[in-house]
């Protein structure tokens, strides 16, 4: 074995839109921190759909941008269809969503991690994670390398112990061609993590060379455009040529093709027996659950501009190929059209993330750092949301700094974060508007003005935006005070009077609700500033529930805010858990002074 003489302050292992965030995040610290990947030329692949955003998730990029993470700048360096969702809906919930270059895509977040000073970069397959009295303090490579390190980020994807299957064919496989990570499951295993399996899937990839576009309805790129970056300029991204998605519908021939081949379905043949997201089903799985439905929405969605693949949403499945080329047929416009990549299902090993505190660390191994589908999550910007919060926390651990956490009446990562850790996952977690209570305070166009300040004390947002901020800041809560206002438009940097403006019409829109949701928020805070002290063990207090008691012996809370969001702790519980917590703290400052 060699043993790397450089040491880490953070390892990342896994290079998918976790573990980018969380390299980039930690080095921007100042730790400093090694990405390990299996392959450098698949660092940030999109995997499954080339867009970046959507319900919820659009907010979620918003925000990792505001903090200072890189996928809404790469978002938009490589956009080619920019699009707002929910339109029709309030501004609460107005959502974006761009199509990318996949590639463009991929080779910018490589070229940002390259660029990143304290971050280095290699291609090997991670196999152990070592341990001194109990802790991490290294990793042991497939080719027998080993780096020592303080903490370490899991963000393996759907890597871990990955199956892929098409029809009645299985094979290893984190993805399609790509060789799965099979040892470092036994490894997590024997460190104690509890590794539970899930699905997911992704749709055949078409040659739109003979496809008639006449037959869709066409869905052009938005004009004016809504750049997903807060730092992006609007008026130079427009000047490029943007490329159209199109929507159509299957029809009832492919409803038959289904059902006579769902048999032959890997999800109903018995070959998986992992459950996949319910938000994002297969096509076969909406025949079954869904049989009065004859036909369903389908959306072709370019992959770049320098190719003639596309995407069809919609059309995710696990049929065998043949069965995949008479579901193309059965739609017009798709008849002459070929196959380039069948879609599958790949089943993988994840970990329980009620295992973890809220700052994403193991509460069994110390040091040990998860984040992305490694927790249960499906999508880009869930993984990206969770690298970010891993990477800041494992670089402040390493620091001796308290974690940074946030609530969830500050950002939809909150609500995620949260919503992982203190309920736990039964199928893949995907985020939605509706999961946030707060989420009138949660909207995408004031992400800049709940997060940016936390990026600029974290070290993670680049200093020299922040004059500018403080004075964008200023000019909105002037214009709130006063209508009559005149904004002073010098010096706002990426900023504007427009958005000035923009932002406080909303904020007036829903003053009202906004005051309501302030005060309940303010309680949450309160609640959630309640630490639960070291030594105190709430699931041995006295007189609450029994059920109450497994539930917090499960969670491990680390605040009163926390206990009081575990499903079947009733406010009684938390009640009689304050008082305690109380008595716990006079008790320990009494034997303090004696």
């Amino acid at each position: 074995m060699f043993t790397c003489p450089d040491k880490y302050d953070v390892i990342v292992i896994g290079g998918g839109h976790a573990g980018c965030e969380a390299a980039l995040a930690a080095a921007k610290i100042g730790a400093r921190t090694l990405l390990l990947t299996q392959s450098l030329d698949t660092i940030a692949q999109m995997s499954c759909n080339p867009s970046i955003g959507g319900i919820a998730k659009g907010q979620i990029v918003r925000e990792i941008d505001a903090l200072g993470g890189a996928m809404g700048r790469v978002t938009d360096a490589a956009a080619v269809h920019y699009h707002m969702l929910n339109t029709g809906k309030g501004p609460a919930v107005h959502s974006p969503r761009v199509q990318c270059d996949k590639k463009t895509y991929q080779f910018t977040f490589k070229h940002t991690l390259e660029l990143q000073p304290n971050l280095d970069i290699m291609q090997d397959e991670a196999v152990q994670i070592a341990t001194a009295d109990g802790a991490v303090s290294g990793v042991l490579t497939l080719r027998n390398t080993f780096y020592q390190t303080k903490t370490v980020i899991l963000s393996t994807g759907t890597f871990l112990g990955g199956t892929i299957h098409i029809g009645e064919e299985m094979f290893p496989g984190g993805r399609y061609n790509d060789m799965p990570s099979t040892r470092l499951s036994g490894s997590l295993k024997e460190l104690g993590l509890h590794i539970i399996r899930f699905k997911t899937g992704t749709p055949m990839r078409i040659n739109a060379r003979e496809v008639d576009f006449s037959q869709f309805r066409l869905q052009p790129s938005d004009n004016p455009l809504q750049p997903m970056s807060h730092f992006s300029d609007a008026a130079a991204l427009s000047k490029r040529n943007f490329l159209c998605c199109y929507i159509t519908r299957t029809t009832e021939e492919t409803d038959k093709i289904l059902r006579e081949n769902l048999h032959r379905s890997a999800m109903y043949s018995g070959k998986i027996h992992a459950l996949g997201p319910r938000y994002c089903p297969s096509v076969e799985d909406k025949t079954k659950k869904f049989p009065d439905v004859k036909t369903h929405p389908l959306f072709l969605e370019p992959e770049g501009n320098n190719t003639e693949e596309y995407y069809i949403q919609g059309f995710s499945t696990s049929l065998p190929e043949d069965v995949q080329r008479a579901l193309l047929k059965s739609v017009p416009g798709l008849e002459k059209c070929t196959i380039t990549r069948a879609g599958y299902a790949v089943e993988y090993d994840f970990s329980d993330p009620m295992d973890l505190y809220p700052s994403l660390e193991s509460k069994i191994v110390p040091g040990l750092f998860c984040a992305g589908q490694m927790n249960g999550t499906t999508g880009y910007e869930e993984a990206g949301g969770q690298g970010f919060i891993a990477g800041v926390n494992a670089a402040r651990k390493v620091r001796g700094l308290e974690p940074f956490v946030l609530r969830r009446d500050e950002a939809y990562i909150g609500v995620l974060i949260d919503d992982l850790v203190t309920k736990g996952v039964n199928e893949p977690y995907r985020m939605f508007t509706s999961r946030a209570e707060y989420r009138i305070l949660l909207r995408n166009d004031n992400a800049d003005l709940r997060l940016c300040p936390h990026g600029f004390a974290l070290g993670t947002l680049d200093k020299k935006y922040q004059p500018a901020f403080e004075k964008y800041r200023a000019q909105v809560e002037a214009l709130k005070a006063n209508p009559e206002h005149v904004i002073d438009e010098a010096d706002l940097g990426p900023w504007s009077a427009e958005k000035v403006r923009n932002h406080v019409a909303i904020h007036q829109k829903y003053a009202g609700y906004y005051e309501r949701n302030q005060k309940d928020a303010e309680k949450l805070a309160q609640a959630d500033n309640i630490i639960i002290p070291e030594g105190f063990d709430p699931s041995g207090v006295k007189g609450i529930l029994i059920e109450s008691s497994q539930k917090l012996k499960t969670v491990k809370p680390r605040t009163l805010g926390q206990a009081s969001r575990i499903p079947g702790v009733t406010p009684a519980d938390i009640q009689l858990l304050a008082i305690h917590i109380e008595r716990y703290r006079r008790l320990k400052r009494a034997e303090k002074v004696g």
